[in-house]
C-alpha cells in the first residue's frame, strides 16, 4: 500500500501538520524505503529542515552514524559511493 496515497486520497493530515517524523504513517525504527523513505522527505521540506546524508566507507563508519542518529532520535540517510558499495557487498 503506497503511504504517500494514503495521506492523499484517505483524508490524512498534510506533512506540516505532523509534530514530530515519527507520527508519519508507516515510520518505524529501522531502514525505511519506498513511500515512506518519500514521506519523510517530505516532512522535512514541510518543516523546513534537512535530513543529513553521510558517505560511509566502513563498518565502523556506518556504525558510528547509526549510533549518532539512535543519540539525537532523527533519521538520517546513509550513502555509498558505487565503489564503496560493492566493497561492502564483497565485490571488490
Amino acid at each position: 500500500s503506497c503511504v504517500w496515497c494514503q495521506i492523499m486520497t484517505a483524508g490524512l493530515e498534510p506533512m506540516a501538520s505532523y509534530n514530530s517524523v515519527w507520527d508519519i504513517p508507516g515510520m518505524k525504527a529501522g531502514v525505511v524505503t519506498g513511500d515512506v523513505a518519500w514521506a519523510i522527505l517530505e516532512f522535512a521540506k514541510a518543516k523546513k529542515f534537512a535530513i543529513p546524508a553521510f558517505n560511509v566507507t566502513s563498518s565502523s563508519s556506518i556504525v558510528a552514524v547509526l549510533e549518532a542518529a539512535k543519540k539525537i532520535n532523527s533519521p538520517i540517510m546513509i550513502q555509498f559511493s558505487q565503489g564503496g558499495a560493492q566493497f561492502m557487498a564483497g565485490k571488490a
